[in-house]
């Protein structure tokens, strides 16, 4: 949202590894409260530093509370709880959104 509008991405990595940690760095190291299965996955190291993560409102700029609320939404590191792009759709930060032009899919 702020990121694509500043043409920039959100997590700027130079690697898979350097991409994940720039995540890790902001969202916090999956842990057993954070995203417990992480600890399952296949890459998934136990020697990964461990970052707490900081709010996204201080790693992004210019988004109001419903921009942050729908940015955390997205980018929630456990996939279950990330909210679909039809969902997103409904979510206020969309509000303004003239949807008449997209498909409809009862939003």
């Amino acid at each position: 949202m702020t990121e694509m509008a500043q043409k920039r991405p959100l997590f700027a990595g130079d690697s898979e590894i350097d991409q994940i940690f720039k995540i890790f760095k902001v969202q916090g190291t999956p842990n057993e409260n954070l995203w417990p299965d992480a600890l399952k996955l296949e890459y998934f190291k136990p020697t990964f530093p461990k970052w707490k993560g900081v709010d996204l409102e201080k790693h992004t700029e210019k988004l109001d509370e419903d921009g942050i609320d729908l940015l955390e939404s997205l980018v929630a590191l456990e996939p279950n709880k990330r909210i679909s792009a039809r969902m997103a759709l409904k979510h206020p930060f969309f509000e303004d959104l003239d949807k008449s032009k997209l498909p409809q899919y009862n939003y």
